[in-house]
């Protein structure tokens, strides 16, 4: 059943709600107590109480010892997402166009915000039949091969902050044994999987991009209908993805394996 015209505008009018608190707490370094906030946006108190667990959970607003609420440290990782994506696309876009030449499917390229994957590039395939994406869109980072390619090579500090920021936010639990064994594989390989994990129908093969102090600041990843995906070939599809990963690196000033920093570097 379709959403009525009250409900859309009542989903809007709490991103609207969502968005001026954000604005708001930007404005206060130090934090606003929540009777403060109400005063100051104008939401009403239950709405703002609810508005803030949300927002809480999604790590976009912390909350003091004090009782202040403040921006949080999900912010952080959106706005360093956006500035390193600036420069990631430009060099990304050649070897993305050399995967899809050899694929003949979608390839993309991502970054990790928070629990998610966002994508910030794609180059389509040209097939008819493709999966669907779009730049901006966003997929789970556990269970999607860029978010896996970067949590490989992630610190172990964001990895459990990911697996327990993904309880909260998707509501079921990842268990630490699983992801860690994923994770480990991947650095293994040199390449990671998402075979139909995230969405059934859909597998996708993807690969870590490293800057030039060999931090990992992306993914990419080739994306192919399952009635497509030859499995036979996924190391040959994994090797191919991982080669133009590298390309990218290396416009990025990265120097190779050894320069790159490993799960439990700072």
């Amino acid at each position: 059943m379709g959403e009525s015209s009250g409900e859309r505008g009542g989903g809007m009018r709490a991103v609207e709600r969502a968005v001026e608190v954000l604005n708001i707490l930007a404005e206060h370094p130090s934090g606003l107590s929540l009777a403060d906030l109400a005063r100051t946006s104008d939401v009403p108190m239950t709405t703002l109480h609810r508005l803030l667990g949300v927002l809480r959970r999604s790590t976009l607003v912390g909350e003091t010892a004090a009782g202040r609420y403040v921006v949080g440290s999900g912010t952080v990782v959106l706005a360093r997402a956006f500035l390193d994506g600036l420069d990631l696309r430009e060099a990304a876009r050649p070897a993305m166009a050399d995967v899809v030449s050899r694929t003949s499917e979608t390839c993309h390229l991502g970054i990790l915000a928070s629990v998610h994957i966002v994508y910030i590039e794609k180059i389509d395939s040209p097939h008819p039949v493709r999966m669907y994406s779009r730049v901006g869109g966003t997929n789970p980072a556990l269970s999607t091969a860029i978010g896996r390619a970067v949590l490989a090579h992630s610190p172990a500090a964001v990895v459990d902050e990911v697996v327990e920021s993904s309880r909260r936010v998707f509501g079921h639990a990842a268990r630490d044994g699983d992801v860690h064994a994923v994770l480990e594989q991947v650095r293994q390989r040199g390449y990671s999987t998402d075979l139909q994990d995230n969405e059934l129908g859909i597998c996708c093969v993807g690969a870590p991009v490293f800057d030039h102090g060999g931090r990992v600041v992306a993914g990419i990843s080739v994306s192919t209908p399952a009635s497509r995906f030859d499995r036979a070939r996924l190391d040959e599809t994994g090797q191919l993805v991982r080669a133009a990963a590298g390309r990218i690196s290396a416009a990025l000033g990265w120097g190779g394996p050894r320069a790159a920093r490993g799960p439990d570097d700072d």
